[in-house]
């Protein structure tokens, strides 16, 4: 028997139900992030000083949610398509995960900056949080684009 299909490798991902799932994780921890800080936003657009821990907390709580994220991301999407993939797509998640590392690290200066809000810091921090929170928001959004692709041209790929 000669059947082609038989005797390929597997897909750089697996079946269409290993990448569909692995795309609906993607999904479920950028719509998790994204209703984090919408929430955070809420309180910081109403000048809600009074709720400094309460934002301290979920700081910490986005920073944790995001390690989670990324770990699933670099482990699961970009380093397999960097070892395994064609150039051009192993240059898209270098460079995602450049991005990625970078965005971190700019959250975690902010997370640094903002241990402690000061009522009278009040206004630095809500200029900084909103910056920060749309800066995030667009590049999850953006990132979250390209993963789907990534995903959707890798049936193409063989190991």
């Amino acid at each position: 028997m000669t059947d082609n299909s038989l005797s390929q490798e597997p897909s750089l991902f697996g079946s269409t139900d290993q990448r569909t799932a692995l795309r609906a994780q993607a999904e479920g921890y950028v719509l998790r992030a994204s209703l984090m800080m919408r929430r955070a936003r809420i309180l910081v657009t109403q000048d809600r000083v009074d709720a400094c821990a309460l934002l301290t907390d979920r700081r910490t709580a986005l920073g944790q949610h995001f390690q989670r994220y990324q770990r699933l991301k670099h482990g699961s999407i970009f380093d397999p398509i960097v070892a395994h993939a064609p150039t051009s797509s192993k240059i898209v998640a270098r460079g995602m995960k450049i991005d990625c590392m970078e965005l971190g690290q700019e959250f975690v200066a902010y997370q640094t900056r903002w241990l402690r809000v000061p009522p009278s810091e009040w206004q630095w921090y809500k200029a900084d949080m909103l910056a920060t929170v749309d800066k995030l928001s667009l590049h999850l959004d953006a990132e979250l684009r390209a993963i789907r692709q990534l995903l959707t041209v890798a049936e193409f790929y063989r190991r």
